[in-house]
């Protein structure tokens, strides 16, 4: 059956995914499942030669399952934004990739930090989660494999270069390493010699054609042909985004992953620092600058998945409306300490701590955040949740209440994966129009609840602006 078809690939921090779509930009196949991790020094890693083979069997059994017999026309990828890995010439791994929730590089990022200049323009903080501080702690640590390393290529970006022999950055991910100048678009040359980052690959906006497919499974199979487009992607969340602001071109995007992350676009700012809101280059590669407020979702909710095996938290995220009542605010509060760091180190986690009240305060970070991001960016838009957890109906409708406004979702299980396909897909007929249809619905807040909330919020603004000076004064 002739049937042309684009590969979105989205690497994220537990799964990945491989999505196919025809020329109307109906999904036509895809699946899910967890990404191949090894351990090293007791620690999870990434071989990315592991994961390029995992992927590739992914597209050659998708391919076969829609029945095509048409090489796929183009592909692209999305995926997690501070991993990466160094390369000798010939594109080989010379190491596994530390995942960006490896804290080991915590040390270094804090004495870079205290020794670097124009942070500002990096658009993010310097923490233990940026590829800088992997850097600095490879040369540290691992002096042999950086001194011989080519270069260094984003493992997001690294299937892609692997089968083109061809290594490059999607801009995106070089907005996540902290070296990356966002508001010029260039990189820190002071930053890249302290932290002592590797030969780098030219960096390029999302959309770019890299090359086309030249070794590997894909070509013997049948699935590509030397003719298939390969086309650089980026960071996970912006590219998710982008498939909203497709739909919805101003819209803001509340994307629930492993990490939360609120999404918008500005037009250009002067360099800022901001308690809640970092800045990159926007998703592909427009003008202006990109805001983004990020918050360790997953890890705040692990005490919960611990108690009882999370069989509390599965019911309240698989229930249609959202159980119980509104917390009280010295739990909320508590809630919220602990996920930032602020409680006393070894405290246990209180009993009176239930699944709720930690999703309340999560949701109230998140307020607070978006609204900082509004203030940078146009303010009022549609606010969108995307993303797996945005698939309890129970957590969007207490997300809605506490946020005080109405949530739209999209009816797409794959949106980062879409959003990596629909760029594979601009590239490979670059006359089309730039547009991709899917439902839509709306998540309203409870009335009953919202007033509460509202109250709740404007107690707690006091308790986020005083945090604010104290980070700001740090």
């Amino acid at each position: 059956m002739s049937l042309r078809l684009t590969c979105g690939i989205d690497i994220g921090s537990t799964n990945v995914k491989v999505l196919l779509i025809d020329d109307e930009a109906r999904t036509r196949w895809s699946r899910s499942i967890p990404v191949p991790r090894v351990e090293q020094d007791g620690r999870p890693s990434t071989d990315a030669g592991s994961l390029v083979r995992t992927i590739e069997q992914l597209i050659i059994e998708g391919w076969r399952a829609t029945g095509s017999t048409d090489p796929i026309a183009a592909i692209s990828s999305t995926g997690v934004g501070e991993d990466g890995l160094p390369v000798g010439a010939d594109l080989q791994p010379l190491d596994l990739a530390l995942p960006w929730f490896d804290r080991r590089a915590e040390d270094d990022a804090r004495w870079l930090r205290s020794h670097l200049d124009q942070q500002v323009r990096a658009g993010v903080p310097l923490d233990g989660t940026r590829t800088a501080a992997k850097w600095h702690w490879l040369r540290q640590h691992r002096p042999e494999v950086m001194t011989r390393a080519a270069t260094w290529i984003a493992l997001t970006d690294y299937p892609l270069a692997w089968w083109t022999r061809s290594p490059f950055m999607s801009m995106t991910l070089a907005a996540r390493t902290g070296c990356y100048d966002v508001f010029e678009r260039c990189w820190l040359p002071s930053h890249l010699e302290m932290t002592g980052a590797p030969a780098l690959p030219p960096v390029v906006p999302a959309g770019t054609v890299i090359g086309n497919v030249v070794r590997g499974p894909l070509l013997d199979s049948g699935a590509a042909s030397t003719s298939t487009r390969v086309v650089s992607g980026g960071h996970d969340h912006p590219i998710a985004a982008s498939v909203v602001r497709r739909i919805d071109p101003d819209a803001w995007v509340d994307s629930l992953g492993t990490a939360n992350l609120v999404y918008g676009e500005a037009v250009a700012i002067e360099p800022r620092t901001d308690p809640y809101v970092a800045f990159s280059v926007p998703a592909l590669g427009n003008p202006g600058i990109a805001c983004l407020g990020v918050f360790e979702f997953s890890a705040a909710l692990e005490p919960l998945r611990a108690r009882d095996q999370g069989v509390a938290l599965k019911e309240f995220l698989a229930s249609q409306e959202a159980p119980g009542h509104p917390g009280s605010i010295s739990a909320i509060l508590r809630s919220l300490e602990r996920a930032l760091g602020m409680a006393p180190a070894g405290e246990a986690f209180p009993p009176e701590l239930d699944t709720r009240t930690v999703l309340e305060a999560s949701c109230f970070y998140a307020r607070r955040t978006l609204a900082c991001a509004r203030s940078v960016g146009p303010e009022g838009n549609r606010l969108y949740a995307v993303g797996g957890w945005a698939r309890s109906k129970a957590l969007l409708q207490l997300r809605a209440s506490v946020l005080g406004e109405a949530l739209h979702t999209i009816d797409e299980a794959e949106l980062t994966a879409l959003g990596a396909a629909l760029i594979a897909l601009t590239a490979s007929d670059p006359g089309r129009r730039d547009s991709v249809q899917r439902a839509t619905s709306v998540v309203f807040p409870h009335k009953d609840w919202e007033s509460r909330y509202e109250a709740m919020y404007s107690e707690l603004l006091r308790l986020f602006e005083g945090w604010e000076r104290v980070r700001c004064a740090n």
